[in-house]
């Protein structure tokens, strides 16, 4: 034990005390790096191995053929269902307790281009409603899912007294129809 501990004094006077700071750095780093850094690279390298497994399955994966889109303008109801649709939406105002009390209409027919193009027609509808929230955004939600060729454009929302639960609301809505050419 003895000569052990000579031969250790004896390296670190031949070191010195830079050398004997360097040595003490040089196993620090060498520490940092199997207990830090060598998992994180293991760690790396399976993620590695897991995203070229993953490319692999979704280069295997056959296309699908593509097809043309339909007309959309072919799936559109004819210009005489829209005296219906608006029966549908004042029967939707009723189902979620509150009246469509007072409306505009106007229609505008849209020409889509081209000599053999189909031409819509746009009904704007602008409705002034009184009902909370609530009710409001759940009629909106079930017009739009059951009329595919309805949009809202515009919502207008007003609050008389901040304790009000019933809201003023102006809703404008757009109905695409085709028309006979």
């Amino acid at each position: 034990m003895n000569m052990a501990l000579w031969q250790l004094r004896q390296w670190g006077r031949r070191l010195g005390a830079g050398g004997l700071l360097g040595l003490a750095l040089l196993v620090l780093a060498l520490g940092a790096f199997f207990i830090l850094v060598r998992p994180l690279h293991v760690q790396a390298h399976a993620q590695q191995q897991r995203i070229d497994q993953l490319r692999a399955a979704a280069q295997t994966v056959a296309a699908v053929p593509v097809t043309t889109a339909p007309d959309p303008v072919a799936a559109l109801p004819p210009d005489s269902s829209a005296a219906a649709t608006l029966g549908e939406l004042e029967q939707l105002a009723r189902a979620h307790d509150f009246e469509l009390t007072r409306g505009q209409y106007s229609v505008a027919t849209v020409n889509t281009g081209g000599a053999d193009a189909a031409r819509l027609a746009r009904w704007q509808m602008v409705f002034l409603v009184q009902a909370s929230y609530p009710e409001l955004h759940a009629f909106v939600a079930a017009a739009l899912e059951r009329l595919p060729n309805l949009t809202l454009d515009e919502v207008k929302l007003k609050r008389e007294r901040i304790e009000d639960t019933a809201l003023q609301t102006e809703l404008r809505f757009s109905l695409f129809v085709e028309t006979a050419p």
